[in-house]
């Protein structure tokens, strides 16, 4: 027991390489995984639309971010003897669809923008639920999900400047 304050507050083990629950962070490294390639993906379908130089440095740098990311991940899979579960094609498809057929009627960097904002706070959802329903992760993949959700939190209030 501790004492903060005045108040005394039961100490929280802390989860530690040795004590992670494997299956929980098997998890976490393929929801991870599939967050940051669907994200990557999406770009990379959006940018062909984008008639704004500054907006389409911006999204080149967040894909070489994501690019980044994809290989901290790989590393960090190839470490703990994992495999990552990739976003399934047909979700990466329809989204990849969407994504032209919102770009056919308006090609503004307002709504380049607004679609970039709708997809980064998927992400930034996804990773809050990550977060709190993986708790007892390898501590290199919490690390991990918390640098990409500071990250996505970062961009979806540079993509504000844009609307």
């Amino acid at each position: 027991m501790t004492t903060t304050n005045g108040k005394t507050t039961a100490e929280q083990p802390s989860v530690t390489e040795n004590t992670c629950d494997v299956e929980q962070t098997r998890q976490a490294m393929s929801d991870l995984y599939k967050n940051v390639t669907m994200a990557q993906s999406c770009i990379k379908t959006l940018l062909p639309f984008v008639e704004k130089q500054e907006m389409t440095k911006t999204l080149h740098k967040q894909v070489e971010q994501y690019d980044h990311y994809v290989e901290q991940l790989d590393e960090l899979c190839q470490r703990l003897s994992f495999d990552p579960t990739p976003a399934p094609k047909f979700a990466q498809t329809m989204a990849n669809m969407g994504i032209k057929a919102k770009m056919m009627s308006d090609k503004s960097t307002t709504h380049v923008a607004k679609i970039m904002l709708q997809g980064t706070l998927n992400g930034i959802i996804d990773l809050y639920r990550m977060i709190r329903e993986y708790s007892e992760i390898h501590p290199e993949v919490a690390l991990l999900e918390k640098q990409i959700l500071r990250y996505e939190e970062g961009k979806l209030e540079g993509l504000k400047n844009y609307l």
